[in-house]
């Protein structure tokens, strides 16, 4: 008999719905592991502290991921973004906006969503009225289906306390006598056997067994444990000593929203209340640097690409599962990236001499753009030396490529996928929202398929 009807391999934004929804049948036995603590506050040693290949400027990125009990939404900005309804409608399967729209509506039944337009600062109001001016719509809910403009930003944090999955979803199951949470438990790999996923191995070399293993580690993790167990490209596993089980593109269409980030000294705070969208594929967020900024700013505004078409890829290092992947983002790769974010450079400098918000600047920036913002190479020079990410990493695991629209492992039986990583195209949105939703999903389709095995 299997220790587990199922395990959970990663406690985040998909890992604490998944356990949630799972243990809700107290029958079924469900195991949440976690290579993280399980503590109330993530602090800055919650993190898996991942670093990027060198990047188009030339350097690496830091790539903070939550490693803790509530994962990423622990750590996060607490931007609440459904994104577009094209973005679902294009997934593969049943997928579909309208589908999408019901299981998003599961997650804000759990995790509270505020619009914080009553309490917004001075700088975030002058944002949008500034962004008004220059032709953009007013939005007061930029969740309803097909809102391009500015407004507040929704956010999953209420009186000041960040609603993470370990504090919504986890909270009330935890109690629950069929739910068992390790934390300070890394998988080493899945455990597969005549094409069946059966158990997991964790460091240290204990095995934990299960009939059915759900890997919710995230788009860099959960990429890095399928091929740890022999699932991905075979060529490269076969070259660090892996037994090959699955020859998947595990690893092989990582995309993330590339963004750049003026430096201000502003007049007054500026927290994440507001966002403005473009019709093409532009955000423009303002914000306070975080405390590891030392260009003494205190204010940024960021603008991003919604839709890029660039990609990158993620591959193991080796197979010590302690060894961190080799990350290559793969930003502004694409000549339609570097032209669109020349586009919103220029857009973005331009909101920021414009009154009234200008009024709420000291200054020009200070990451000094350049002089002459016709200039192609000049511009281009600049954005490649102050690119960085939004850290809403998809696409390693893809649907279609590496799982199917649910989330199963194409090839390997009792084995599934359910995060970030199996979304096939970053959607026009931070992921926390997107991966919470997907993990909805993808446990009622676990829930159904194990009523028709009874």
């Amino acid at each position: 008999m299997a220790d587990f009807d199922v395990i959970v391999v990663g406690s985040g934004s998909a890992g604490g719905v998944l356990a949630a929804r799972l243990s809700e049948d107290p029958s079924r036995r469900v195991l949440l592991l976690e290579a993280g603590p399980d503590d109330p506050v993530a602090g800055p040693t919650h993190n898996w502290m991942y670093r990027s290949e060198p990047q188009i400027g030339g350097e690496p990125l830091n790539l903070p991921r939550g490693k803790i009990v509530g994962g990423c939404s622990a750590v996060n900005a607490c931007i609440a973004l459904r994104g577009a309804p094209a973005d679902y409608d294009a997934w593969p399967g049943s997928w579909s906006f309208d589908l999408a729209q019901r299981y998003f509506e599961a997650v804000e039944a759990v995790v509270p969503i505020r619009r914080p337009a009553e309490d917004m600062t001075s700088t975030n109001r002058t944002f949008i009225e500034t962004a008004v001016s220059l032709g953009m719509e007013r939005v007061e809910d930029h969740n309803a289906p097909g809102a391009i403009g500015a407004g507040p930003v929704p956010l999953n944090e209420i009186d000041g306390v960040r609603q993470s999955t370990a504090v919504t979803y986890l909270a009330a199951a935890r109690s629950r006598g069929n739910l068992t949470i390790r934390p300070n438990s890394l998988v080493c790999k899945v455990l597969v056997r005549d094409g069946r996923a059966v158990g997991v191995v964790l460091l240290g070399g204990e095995t934990v067994s299960a009939h059915n293993i759900v890997v919710a580690a995230g788009a860099y993790g959960s990429p890095a444990v399928l091929m740890r167990s022999g699932i991905g490209p075979a060529t490269a596993l076969s070259a660090l000593g892996i037994a090959v089980v699955a020859d998947l593109p595990v690893g092989q269409g990582l995309q993330d929203h590339p963004l750049v980030t003026v430096k201000l000294m502003g007049r007054g705070p500026a927290l994440y209340q507001a966002v403005a969208t473009t019709s093409s594929g532009l955000q423009f967020l303002p914000g306070t640097p975080s405390p590891a900024e030392t260009t003494g700013a205190n204010l940024i505004i960021s603008v991003a690409l919604l839709k890029p078409s660039s990609r990158g890829k993620v591959r193991l290092r080796s197979a010590d599962p302690t060894d961190a992947p080799l990350i290559d983002l793969g930003l502004l790769r694409s000549y339609e990236d570097r032209a669109l974010m020349r586009s919103g450079v220029r857009d973005l400098l331009r909101l920021v001499g414009t009154k009234p918000f200008a009024g709420e600047i000291d200054g020009p920036p200070l990451n000094s753009p350049p002089a002459d913002l016709s200039d192609d190479q000049a511009l281009d020079r600049w954005i490649f030396a102050n690119v960085g990410t939004y850290h809403h990493a998809v696409g390693t695991c893809a649907m279609g490529s590496v799982v199917s629209p649910d989330g199963q492992v194409l090839g390997v039986n009792g084995l599934w996928v359910a995060d970030a990583s199996v979304i096939p195209e970053v959607p026009a949105a931070n992921t926390n929202l997107p991966t919470m939703m997907l993990a909805e999903r993808i446990s009622a389709v676990l829930i159904e398929e194990s009523r028709h095995v009874a």
